[in-house]
Formats: structure tokens, sequence, C-alpha cells
């Protein structure tokens, strides 16, 4: 009966399962390239709007899921949490995407 108790107490102990200090800054190194480059991306003069908020789009959804993913601890839990995240995520998309489309707002800094 002792050993039923342990089971559980041993399955969350600290590390247990989780990812190393190494892997969260690395995942750190990542989300901060991810930036400069989504950074950069705006100040190049020969990027078509469109593929500029296509590409700041899918960084945007790369670093949302490295973010809950390992710093959320997400990767390490329920599917079903997972679903429960990335389901509004695609949801809010759909809408920015739909109402940037109504409006013509493709447009950022006055691109050429």
């Amino acid at each position: 009966m002792d050993s039923n108790r342990a089971a559980p107490a041993a399955a969350h102990a600290p590390g247990g399962g989780h990812a190393t200090v190494q892997t969260y800054i690395r995942v750190a190194v990542v989300l901060g390239l991810l930036t400069a480059i989504e950074i950069g991306a705006l100040y190049v003069p020969g990027i078509p709007s469109r593929a500029l908020v296509a590409l700041l789009l899918v960084f945007s959804v790369l670093k949302f899921g490295l973010v809950v993913a390992f710093f959320m601890h997400l990767r390490y839990d329920n599917k079903l949490l997972t679903v429960l995240f990335v389901g509004p995520l695609i949801m809010a998309m759909a809408i920015i995407l739909a109402i940037m489309a109504l409006f013509g707002a493709y447009i950022l800094l006055a691109r050429g």
C-alpha cells in the first residue's frame, strides 16, 4: 500500500520529465532570434506587405508555441490543455485575418 502512495509523488518530483535549464536557455535564444528577425523584416524595403504579414503571423505562432510548450510546461501536460490553448489561437488568427481583409489593412508602415 505504501508503494502506491510513493508512485504519484515520484511522478511530480522536481525535474521529473521536464526540460533542463539548458533547454530553457535554448528556447529563450530561439525566441530572441525570432523576435530580431521579425523586427528586421519590418525594415527590409523589398518585402511585399502581404508576405510581411504572413511572415509575422507565422513567427508569432511559432513563438506562441514555444512559450506555451516550454515556459508554461504545456508540453508535459494533458493534450486537452494543448487544445484549449491552440483552439483560441486559431480562432483569433482567423478573426484578425478576416478583419484585415475586410478593411484592406495589409499595409504596414506605409510600404511601397
